[in-house]
């Protein structure tokens, strides 16, 4: 199931990162630092839905 968000990630920060700036070089650094924080926060509700989910049931 997280090797099917890899690309999502990867597509979706660099089309979020292209529709801020023009020049590659600032494309490229800007999709990482934004695929690093959407990686870390759909880690982070990952975790916490596992805790829920263990918490209820």
């Amino acid at each position: 199931m997280i090797f099917s968000a890899i690309p999502l990630i990867i597509v979706f920060s660099l089309c979020y990162a292209a529709t801020r700036h023009e020049d590659m070089r600032l494309i490229l650094s800007h999709a990482v630092r934004f695929g690093g924080w959407l990686t870390f926060f759909m880690i982070l509700v990952a975790v916490i839905m596992e805790v829920l989910y263990r918490y209820i049931h």
